[in-house]
């Protein structure tokens, strides 16, 4: 498999603040410092599979406002294929609202704002990118019927579908072999299968149930405990890199994007996990989100360093 991936999904601004722990409900905690960066699911899996060496093409719903520009600027700056990226003057773009702890844990707020619009039609305008792609991403921040259209779109082309399962809500959409990869953490994870996931051993297990929809390969990650994949009826470990936490909200989408990328250049499923590992590793420590995504070079750097 080579060739162009094409991510469909959300694009957000995000405030950010840094706090000494994450409040209770009904409670406030000062802190500092703020900052204000670029997110949002679908756009941070976008870069993050681009600064991992993958051709890509994005396919976004924006709204009329200056995060808008400045958003369209940022990724023509980088060289993403922003032909399908419309603009929705009576929309806003989205919004995440970003809460980190001195740990690197983090609680978020969104509102979904122009990423709301993405609809059916919209997808079916993108048929020609989705058509000539070797995989689609797809991620949980914009309507099902979008997801859907998708799907449908890229297996009448005999394209495989990523889904990260991310964030988890109720859905209509059909979990079956049409995904061909599942992505999921450990709270998606219980979300689906039904079964806690919090250790290797048992994400083992709820990727073994999550597997019976027909998914050739689901994947679990762990964060600090690594990653689980079920293929073929086996099931795999890969321990995580150690690094010093620094902000999580991303580090997800690094993997994502980075394993995505890793897959289209034909690299084996677990040399693929590996990589987009390290890539996750790199952006957890570091603050924000478009900012934190590792390139390339500092991928396999950090690959070179850590396993020599």
């Amino acid at each position: 498999m080579s060739g162009r991936i094409t991510v469909i999904g959300s694009a957000n601004v995000d405030y950010i603040i840094q706090l000494p722990r994450l409040p209770q409900k009904g409670e406030s905690v000062s802190g500092g410092p703020f900052s204000q960066a670029f997110g949002g699911k679908g756009s941070n899996q976008a870069m993050a599979a681009w600064r991992a060496g993958a051709d890509v093409s994005a396919v976004f719903n924006l709204g009329g406002d200056a995060n808008a520009r400045e958003l369209l600027e940022t990724y023509q700056g980088e060289g993403l294929d922003v032909t399908q990226v419309a603009i929705n003057p009576g929309a806003v773009c989205g919004v995440g609202i970003i809460l980190v702890d001195v740990n690197g844990d983090n609680a978020i707020a969104t509102y979904p704002g122009a990423n709301a619009g993405l609809s059916a039609e919209r997808i079916a305008n993108a048929e020609d990118s989705i058509a000539g792609s070797a995989l689609i991403m797809l991620q949980m921040e914009i309507p099902d019927e979008a997801i859907e259209k998708a799907i449908e779109t890229a297996v009448r082309h005999g394209i495989g579908v990523m889904l990260n399962f991310a964030p988890a809500r109720p859905s209509s959409i059909c979990l079956d072999s049409r995904v061909s990869i599942l992505v999921v953490n450990e709270t998606e994870a219980e979300t689906l299968s039904g079964l806690p996931a919090t250790t290797p051993e048992t994400a083992a297990k709820a990727a073994e149930k999550l597997a019976e929809n027909g998914h050739r390969q689901v994947i679990v990650t762990l964060g600090a405990k690594g990653v689980v994949l079920r293929e073929d009826g086996r099931t795999l470990h890969v321990p995580a890199f150690a690094v010093a936490a620094v902000d999580a909200t991303a580090a997800g989408d690094a993997f994502c994007g980075a394993l995505a990328a890793a897959l289209v250049e034909g690299r084996s499923m677990p040399e693929a996990l590996t990589f987009a590992s390290a890539a996750g590793a790199l952006c957890a420590g570091r603050m924000g989100a478009l900012p934190s995504l590792p390139r390339r070079g500092e991928i396999e750097a950090f690959l070179a360093e850590r396993t020599g």
